[in-house]
C-alpha cells in the first residue's frame, strides 16, 4: 500500500481492469477511532457488492484482501484526521490523507474516482515546512492548514554545533541560550558578529539545505515552505540548491513558538495563497471572451476534453451529470450512470488542463460547470 502526496499522478490517470475508490470522511479523533474502522468495514461490504455485479466472488475477495488488514490497524487510523481516499487496483493500493471533507462512499469503475482529490489539491496541498533559526531547524509535514512535526534521526544536522562540530570557524564562539527558550541560541565571545560567524552560518545553512533536499524534497517532490526571519530567508535562498523551495514564506522566528503557534502563523499564509489563487481563477474566467467558454454543453465539453482544448474546468461542488462519454467524445445520458464528470476531469488532467471545484457562492458561472478553452 502506497501513500501518495502529489496529484495528478500517472497511477491514478491510467485505466485498469477495475479500480475500487473508497472515500471516507473522518467521524472520530485520534483517540477514538472505532467510528472510522466501522465506516471502513461498511465500505468494504459495499465495495464487494458492487464488484460482484461484474466479477466472481473469488476475484472480489482477492482484490479486497489487499486492504483487509486495515480493519483493526489502530496505528493507521490514528493518522486519519479529516478524510482519506483509497484506490484499490489489481496491482496496488494507493491512498491519500486529505485535509478537506469528502462524501463517504464507494465507486467501482475502470478509472479512479478522483473528484474528492480536486478540492484538496487545487490551491495548495501537501508541503514541507522548514522552521529555520540561525543555529537549529525543525521540519514539518504540512497538509493545507495543519502541520505535523517530523521526528528527525539522530544523525540529522538539526543544530549548528552538531552539523559543523570541529569545523566551526568562529574561534572562541559558543552557542548559549541566554533567552531561556529552545532555539533562541546567541553567539557570544570575542569573535561575535565576525566573518567567522557568518562563515559558520552559511556553512550550516548549506548542510541544512543539502540534508532536507536529499532526504525529503527530492524523494517526495513536495514544495518546501520556509518559516524564518527575513534575514535568514534571504541567506538561505542565496545558497539553496533545492529545486522545490517554494516562493511561499512565513516571515517569523519559530524559536519560542509551540507547534500550535507555528501552525496558526502558517495557516495565515496558506489562507492568503488560497484567496490569491481563487481570485486569479475568477479573473481568468471574467477576462475570457465568450467564444473561448463552454457552459453546460455536455457534448461540446466531452469532445473538447478529448481533443485537449480545455485549459481550465470549473465545477460547482457536487455537480453531477447522468451518463458517460463514449470513445468518440459523445455524451450518452443514462440515469443509471453518473460517471460523465469523472471522465471529463480525467480527460482534462491527462491533457495538462486545470480543474477547480468551487462552492456555489464562489462559482463565477451560473451553469454549475464551465470550461475555458485554450487559445
Amino acid at each position: 500500500m502506497i501513500e501518495l502526496f502529489a496529484f495528478p499522478t500517472d497511477e491514478l490517470l491510467q485505466e485498469n481492469e477495475v479500480v475500487v475508490s473508497l472515500a471516507l470522511n473522518s467521524e472520530s479523533n485520534s483517540f477514538d477511532i472505532d467510528a472510522n474502522q466501522i465506516q471502513f468495514q461498511n465500505l468494504l461490504k459495499q465495495a464487494k457488492e458492487k464488484l460482484c455485479e461484474r466479477f466472481d466472488e473469488k476475484y472480489c475477495d482477492g482484490l479486497l484482501e489487499k486492504v483487509n488488514g486495515l480493519k483493526n490497524n489502530t496505528h493507521f487510523w490514528r493518522k486519519v484526521t479529516d478524510s482519506i481516499v483509497f484506490y484499490i487496483t489489481p496491482d496496488e493500493v494507493y491512498y491519500y490523507l486529505l485535509s478537506v471533507p469528502v462524501r463517504t462512499g464507494v465507486v467501482v469503475s475502470d478509472k479512479a474516482y478522483i473528484l474528492p482529490l480536486i478540492a484538496n489539491f487545487q490551491y495548495i496541498s501537501y508541503y514541507h515546512l522548514l522552521c529555520l533559526n540561525h543555529d537549529k531547524f525543525s521540519l514539518y509535514n504540512g497538509r493545507k492548514n495543519t502541520i505535523q512535526k517530523i521526528d528527525l534521526p539522530e544523525d540529522a544536522p538539526d543544530t549548528l554545533v552538531k552539523a559543523l562540530g570541529e569545523e566551526l570557524t568562529g574561534g572562541a564562539i559558543n552557542v548559549a541560550d541566554y533567552a531561556g527558550g529552545p532555539g533562541t541560541g546567541m553567539f557570544h565571545g570575542h569573535n561575535e558578529k565576525s566573518n567567522e560567524v557568518e562563515i559558520d552560518q552559511i556553512n550550516y545553512f548549506r548542510q541544512v539545505d543539502k540534508y532536507v533536499n536529499e532526504n525529503f524534497s527530492k524523494p517526495s517532490q513536495l514544495p518546501l515552505v520556509l518559516f524564518a526571519l527575513p534575514e535568514n530567508i534571504a541567506d538561505f535562498k542565496k545558497i539553496s540548491k533545492n529545486a522545490f523551495l517554494d516562493e511561499t514564506r512565513v516571515e517569523a522566528s519559530s524559536a519560542k513558538l509551540t507547534d500550535n503557534d507555528i501552525q496558526a502563523k502558517t495557516k495565515e499564509v496558506v489562507d492568503e495563497i488560497i484567496n490569491r489563487r481563487y481570485e486569479k481563477v475568477v479573473k481568468q474566467f471574467e477576462e475570457t471572451t465568450p467564444e473561448f467558454k463552454l457552459g453546460a454543453q455536455y457534448n461540446d465539453l466531452a469532445m473538447a476534453s478529448i481533443q485537449g482544448k480545455i485549459d481550465t474546468l470549473l465545477l460547482e461542488d457536487h455537480y453531477q451529470v447522468n451518463g458517460h462519454i463514449d470513445e468518440n467524445g459523445q455524451h450518452h445520458e443514462s440515469p443509471e450512470h453518473n460517471i460523465y464528470i469523472n471522465q471529463l476531469v480525467h480527460n482534462v488532467l491527462k491533457t495538462k488542463g486545470n480543474v477547480f471545484v468551487l462552492e456555489t457562492e464562489g462559482m463565477p458561472s451560473d451553469t454549475g460547470i464551465a470550461a475555458l478553452l485554450r487559445f
